[in-house]
């Protein structure tokens, strides 16, 4: 029987019935929740070990992660942040995770003499794990607005930076994403910004393959529209919870979809590297859930 936290309780009390709770059952996320809170009011020497709990049970949350992490952000512990990077990137391909990992390195690294290369390389890292993702369009943007800002002398390194932006950009209107259409925008005025003549040319071009895109972005938004990818990977519910079977039909019928080549590309790799990422994704939140596992 689900045991709930009592809206009539003052804090401590609910604080005491969520840890109750807990020795009862691990996967209450409303008594987690209530524990979460409490934690991030407190300094992180004191919410510290809290935290190590909590994404030991939930190993595959990059929201709780996330909550971790930029609680020893706020107190500047720059050395136990990296740490924990190193525990979970790889692992969990959440996009707000990833998100606050650049934050970090943009707002962390900028004194440092090798700034524009850590830069450019995080950048480079996030794309490569995580630049196919439906959100990442910030992403895309924010490295290639950093790759602007970055001082050109003399005109060899211009024309280095100038093919710089424009692999990443040719790279990013190939990617279905939200925002797509913005970033093509901004394409097409920088190459006319560059050279209008030539711009019209190379637009014609990748004009076709762009309209492609932009079809399967359409879909690609509508399928992950159900999907909640912040939800806590906890054992299936016995019945199933309509909210589960909800999440559950949604991945299966997301996953189906990769694996249908929406793109209509010849790039096999291109292929695999999307279906495994929705895979990955999708096990972040349902790892417990077998018939998923099955179908892999």
């Amino acid at each position: 029987m689900s045991i709930y936290i009592r809206e009539d309780l003052t804090r401590n009390e609910k604080i005491q019935q969520a840890r109750r709770i807990l020795n009862e059952n691990k996967h209450s996320l409303d008594a987690w929740s209530i524990l979460i809170q409490d934690a991030q009011d407190k300094k992180i020497t004191e919410s510290r070990e809290f935290y190590e709990t909590l994404i030991t049970q939930f190993p595959t949350c990059g929201k709780f992660w996330k909550i971790y992490i930029e609680s020893e952000m706020k107190d500047r512990n720059y050395e136990k942040v990296e740490k924990l990077f190193q525990r979970c990137l790889i692992k969990v391909l959440n996009i707000d995770l990833w998100k606050c990992y650049l934050n970090y390195v943009r707002d962390t690294k900028g004194k440092l003499s090798s700034f524009r290369e850590k830069m450019a390389q995080a950048y480079d890292f996030a794309l490569e794990k995580i630049g196919m993702d439906v959100y990442s369009y910030s992403i895309w943007n924010d490295y290639i607005t950093f790759l602007k800002s970055v001082e050109a002398v003399g005109s060899d390194a211009e024309n280095k930076r100038m093919t710089t932006v424009r692999k990443i950009y040719q790279k990013g209107i190939m990617t279905p994403m939200t925002n797509v259409e913005l970033l093509w925008k901004e394409y097409c005025t920088y190459e006319m910004g560059i050279n209008p003549m030539l711009a019209k040319k190379i637009i014609d071009e990748r004009s076709r393959e762009f309209l492609n895109v932009k079809r399967v972005t359409k879909e690609f938004e509508t399928l992950v529209r159900t999907i909640d990818r912040n939800i806590p990977c906890i054992p299936s519910t016995i019945p199933q919870t309509p909210d589960e079977i909800k999440q559950i039909n949604a991945w299966k019928k997301f996953i189906t979809w990769e694996r249908s080549n929406p793109l209509k590309t010849d790039d096999t790799l291109l292929v695999i590297r999307r279906v495994v990422l929705a895979y990955e994704q999708c096990l972040l939140c349902l790892g417990y859930h077998a018939d998923l596992w099955y179908v892999i």
